[in-house]
């Protein structure tokens, strides 16, 4: 007996470890990165028709001479998918008015803006930091095709502003 419990003591100091020590080992599963991608089908809204307003007051020099609009560069006001874009000259060939059918003003106003009718309909106008006028209204119902905005080109004063919008008549569609 006195052999197996010397053979034991022997067989534990030539293990090398106490007989109290442990030795833990942690398996960590390797991290994994998920991607979704996500696609849109949803189609452009169809083009709204032009807006149907004519404009009866307008100073001297603007509404006339001729711009080609293929070569006018959308802006901020202009771009907005499905809008329709009537452009108003001025005698040098620049852009005077955009007449936006189909979206209400693109920007918010940063300054104060004022009530306006345009031919019975409440709207707002007011100035822009980039030098522009803008006006905005919308018709019932509401739709899409009821939204307007219109931007004045510098330079204008705000009086010729107001007699513009005031001068507007609705006359169709």
């Amino acid at each position: 007996m006195r052999r197996i419990v010397a053979g034991l003591l022997i067989l534990a100091a030539c293990s090398g470890r106490a007989a109290g020590d442990t030795t833990t080992t942690a398996t960590v599963p390797p991290t994994t990165t998920t991607t979704q991608q996500v696609t849109s089908t949803t189609e452009p809204p169809p083009d709204c028709p032009p807006a149907p307003y004519e404009m009866t007051s307008l100073p001297a020099g603007v509404g006339q001479g001729e711009l080609q609009s293929e070569n006018i560069d959308p802006d901020v006001w202009t771009s907005v998918p499905g809008t329709t874009t009537t452009f108003v000259p001025r005698n040098d060939d620049t852009v005077a008015i955009a007449l936006i059918r189909g979206t209400l003003p693109a920007v918010e106003w940063p300054d104060e803006r004022g009530e306006v009718f345009v031919d019975g309909t409440r709207g707002v106008a007011g100035p822009h930091p980039d030098g522009t006028w803008v006006a905005g209204w919308y018709e019932e119902p509401g739709a899409r095709c009821d939204q307007y905005t219109m931007v004045f080109y510098p330079p204008w004063s705000p009086s010729d502003v107001e007699d513009v919008i005031l001068g507007m008549n609705r006359v169709g569609g």
